[in-house]
């Protein structure tokens, strides 16, 4: 089908090697994104204490409550993935960021909505282009 050439199954030697996404981090990578929110600093009853939420052991973020994941994705996010990810999916996260906090503040002009609903059809399909079907079906429910 010509899909996804480049993450297709390579053979090499006597095994087949997959390679990663683009959305894939290495080690270093994931070291530096927990760096970052390790060093981040809130304004008091804004979030909860991001640095206590990161486990720099395991490399990933533990106990975000609902707030938590809401601060992250408004406002955090495109800031820790700023140097790390390609350029491509680096814009689709930041719009998908900026939407959200479009969508979610205390005041919507209503003549933006039609503008809305076009924005998030449109960063769904980028988001198609990038990341496996199974994230997206989140999207779905």
């Amino acid at each position: 089908m010509g899909v996804w050439l480049e993450l297709q199954p390579q053979p090499h030697c006597k095994r087949t090697y997959l390679p990663p996404a683009c959305h894939t981090l290495s080690k270093s990578e994931k070291i530096s994104f927990c760096k970052c929110f390790r060093g981040v600093k809130v304004p008091q009853r804004y979030s909860s204490n991001i640095k206590s939420l990161v486990s720099m052991d395991d490399l990933k973020l533990m106990g975000l409550k609902s707030h938590d994941c809401h601060v992250l994705m408004q406002d955090l996010l495109p800031v820790a993935i700023r140097g790390i990810l390609p350029k491509n999916v680096k814009q689709v996260i930041t719009r998908l960021c900026l939407f959200f906090n479009a969508i979610c503040s205390k005041v919507i002009d209503p003549t933006r909505l039609d503008e809305l609903e076009n924005e998030a059809i449109i960063i769904l399909c980028q988001l198609e282009m990038y990341f496996p079907p199974s994230f997206l079906i989140l999207w779905s429910i």
